[in-house]
């Protein structure tokens, strides 16, 4: 064998290895999205005593690729809530959630419409004469199965609501039935402005997060307390929420209804998403979110931080809040 013939196959077996070792790393990536956890869910529509709508969330249990199951029904509270309790994946996870009918005195099919995720016709949340194919809701005594998958490129803040009780096509979001699926990037970091400095940060260090619903001319919050295991605490209406100086915490403002909105937060400042600029006011219309993370108290010390709609109606009529930060 001449030295220029093996030449040609030491290369030749070079491109092979290498076409290998790409394949092999690319059906890992794709491997690595699949193999998330499940989430097994059971959720309940119910009244509340004031005549409202809500979600409750009756079972969670996650379920990771290894078999081992957690059971995080814990972390919520135990009887309905406006908003509904907030759902939190991570890209690469699945949701397998059951809806249970449990509204009094009406046999109105009620469902789940979400956004952001990815999911089949028949989990729309929709009624047949919408999606053509089925009536993708629940009724009294006979529950709906939804599967939603958080795939890659759908990390975020999405909504979720009813979308066939009352009219069946539009849904009672009006009423209370809403709620939020949080999507963590699969990476766990989101960019952040600190101390002036525009960084990463690992989720791992945001102590609570709040969400807070802007409605028509109130906010409906809750907040996800990372301190005690990521506890859910309904906040209900115009809520005053707190913090510890310099403590990270996760802003997700979502707008529900018909009216459109401008967040503001007195004392603290943000990234608008996916830029490097800086602001501390940000347009809120139905259906759309804004996430944010800030550092308690960042370069104004304690107070009590006022929040609240921008639109002088909205404001006159009560919406606001305070942000308590505490020494």
């Amino acid at each position: 064998m001449t030295k220029q013939v093996r030449k040609k196959r030491f290369w030749l077996l070079y491109i092979v290895m290498v076409f290998g070792l790409v394949n092999c790393l690319q059906s890992s990536q794709v491997w690595a999205m699949k193999s998330g956890e499940t989430h097994v869910i059971t959720l309940k529509a119910s009244n509340l005593p004031s005549g409202q709508l809500a979600y409750q969330m009756a079972s969670h249990k996650i379920k990771s690729k290894y078999g081992r199951i957690r059971d995080v029904t814990d972390r919520y509270p135990q009887g309905p809530t406006v908003p509904g309790p907030t759902i939190i994946m991570t890209e690469g996870d699945v949701a397998e959630i059951t809806l249970e009918h449990d509204i009094e005195g009406s046999t109105l099919p009620v469902s789940l419409h979400v956004h952001g995720v990815h999911y089949k016709i028949k989990d729309d949340g929709t009624v047949k004469a919408m999606n053509g194919i089925v009536d993708s809701a629940a009724f009294p005594g006979k529950p709906y199965t939804y599967r939603w998958e958080a795939a890659s490129g759908t990390a975020g803040t999405w909504p979720y609501h009813d979308h066939t009780f009352g009219n069946p096509m539009l849904g009672a979001e009006d009423k209370g039935l809403y709620g939020a699926v949080i999507v963590n990037p699969s990476s766990m970091e989101v960019t952040a402005l600190i101390d002036g400095e525009i960084v990463d940060v690992d989720l791992d260090d945001v102590k609570r997060e709040f969400v807070l619903w802007m409605h028509e001319t109130t906010f409906w919050g809750a907040e996800i307390n990372h301190i005690l295991d990521g506890q859910q605490i309904p906040l209900w209406s115009n809520p005053t929420i707190g913090a510890r100086l310099g403590e990270l915490i996760r802003f997700h403002v979502i707008g529900i209804g018909t009216a459109f909105h401008t967040f503001h937060l007195h004392g603290h400042r943000w990234l608008e998403h996916g830029t490097s600029s800086v602001v501390d006011t940000v347009n809120i219309g139905p259906i759309s979110r804004k996430t944010f993370v800030v550092e308690a108290g960042e370069g104004v010390g304690p107070g009590a931080w006022h929040y609240h709609c921008h639109v002088l109606q909205h404001m006159q009529s009560g919406m606001m809040g305070k942000f308590r930060v505490l020494e």
